[in-house]
């Protein structure tokens, strides 16, 4: 019940290929989802899971790096994040998930992420994975043919702020201000494991 209330809220706010949503309120999950383990090919070589990063919150977003608008925007704004936690951005994992496998590897989400600063991570997603996981995000992409033309993806532009358990805490809508997604942050590092 919890995910399906959580699918419908993401997608009623968060779809690229309406544009910008009014609402930029987080949505709090409560209580927290514990969200499906996964692996893929990290831009930090080898694979990496979801698990691995336990232990740190993680602020999540889907999207590639060919994006001329959403994407480059919203990572913009996680540097922001960052740089407002001050030291405290050192304990946060920021990652961004391909919905474009096939033209972003690894070394490509690397150097691409590069221009936002260290310490970003990039998964190149796949297909399977993707649709998998996707109702646990309310996760929505589309190849070609839309917002973004035939050679772009269409693509739900919400952000999730993930526990130091793995569990999903927070769903922020595109636009949210960085000062939102800092005091939230901060409220998980306070939190005792």
């Amino acid at each position: 019940m919890h995910r399906f209330i959580l699918l419908l809220l993401v997608l009623l706010g968060a779809c690229a290929v309406t544009g910008q949503s009014s609402t930029t309120t987080p949505t709090k999950i409560d209580p927290p989802i514990v969200l499906s383990d996964f692996t893929l090919p990290a831009s930090t070589g080898g694979e990496l899971s979801l698990s691995d990063l336990r232990g740190q919150p993680v602020l999540l977003y889907f999207g590639y790096t060919r994006c001329p608008d959403y994407c480059p925007i919203t990572l913009g704004e996680f540097r922001r994040i960052r740089d407002e936690l001050g030291p405290d951005g050192m304990r946060v994992h920021f990652v961004l998930i391909s919905v474009d496998p096939a033209n972003d590897t690894p070394d490509v989400l690397a150097a691409y992420l590069r221009g936002f600063g260290e310490g970003f991570i990039g998964l190149q997603g796949d297909d399977a994975t993707l649709r998998r996981i996707s109702k646990e995000y309310g996760l929505t992409y589309r190849h070609g043919g839309g917002h973004h033309g035939n050679s772009g993806v269409d693509h739900s532009t919400a952000s999730y702020l993930i526990d130091q358990k793995g569990q999903l805490r927070v769903v922020y809508q595109y636009g949210t201000a960085a000062s939102v997604y800092v005091q939230d942050i901060r409220a998980l590092l306070d939190e005792t494991p």
